[in-house]
């Protein structure tokens, strides 16, 4: 019986480890791509818009829900992260132009 289990949990360590390394790739370029919307949206919201961040978050619900946005002030951007900050996009303001990705 111990033998079994011992078996079970590796075969399924094993299909774990497999399904990353299939999915890793692609699972980083979805999550590149939402946070870059998001910081996108947040900055056009934030510095076009003249709308507070809590406003815009409201508005990208649920997209918004794991990414962590950081409004940088000081560069009149928008910082989104994920993953602890594994994946991060910024999207910065151009008066007259509008918000672009960075």
């Amino acid at each position: 019986m111990k033998r079994a289990l011992l078996w079970t949990a590796a075969g399924l360590v094993g299909l774990i480890a497999l399904a990353a390394l299939l999915w890793g790739p692609r699972t980083m370029g979805l999550a590149q791509i939402g946070t870059g919307y998001v910081a996108k949206q947040v900055c056009s919201c934030v510095y076009v818009a003249g709308r507070e961040v809590e406003a815009c978050r409201a508005d990208l619900m649920p997209s918004m829900d794991p990414i962590d946005v950081q409004v940088l002030r000081d560069r009149e951007g928008v910082r989104a992260s994920l993953l602890m900050g594994a994946v991060e996009r910024t999207a910065l303001h151009h008066a007259g132009s509008g918000c672009t990705l960075h």
